[in-house]
């Protein structure tokens, strides 16, 4: 299992630099675009209004700093359920990608993180393949499961508030 473990962060980094370099000129150059042509994308990009690379960018190491945790855990403690948080994270950064694919087929453009969701999508799909048998389910594991799964998103909502704190709208103030 240890060779597989360490494959998801190295998986995570690769895809989420494409939306590190990407996010902040690619909203200030479609951001209207795409809200002119699907009304209803405006609620779903406010979250990102005023994002800076710096921004999206500690959001970024929250969620890898909590992934390395998780998989140094897995790795050492060899624990079903720490094991079972892992694949559901697993389970949920594949989800993810797929999202991104729908993202971009949906409004018919590229967005920062479809070409390596193209390409991190299989080996995401054959590391959850290869993983599974070795997860041996039982209840810890699969409460781990479904944790992970919730975590991520969870975690994914506080990334987000991390990111505007260092939104372009927020003023210094040295008093």
């Amino acid at each position: 299992m240890d060779k597989y473990i360490w494959l998801f962060p190295v998986i995570f980094i690769f895809h989420d630099m494409e939306e590190v370099i990407g996010i902040e000129n690619w909203l200030h150059e479609n951001y209207s675009t795409i809200v002119r042509r699907f009304p209803p994308a405006d609620r779903i990009l406010k979250a990102y209004s005023g994002v800076t690379t710096a921004g999206f960018a500690l959001a970024v190491y929250e969620e890898l700093l909590v992934l390395i945790g998780v998989s140094l855990l897995a790795d050492l403690t060899e624990c079903r359920f720490i094991l079972g948080l892992w694949f559901g994270g697993l389970i949920g950064f594949t989800i993810h990608l797929v999202i991104h694919l729908a993202q971009a087929v949906y409004i018919r453009r590229y967005i920062p993180a479809l070409i390596t969701s193209i390409i991190a999508l299989p080996p995401g799909i054959l590391l959850i393949w290869k993983s599974y048998p070795m997860i041996r389910i039982n209840a810890m594991s699969a409460i781990g499961i479904i944790c992970g799964v919730i975590g991520l998103a969870v975690n994914l909502k506080f990334a987000h508030r991390l990111m505007r704190k260092l939104r372009k709208d927020n003023k210094v103030n040295p008093k």
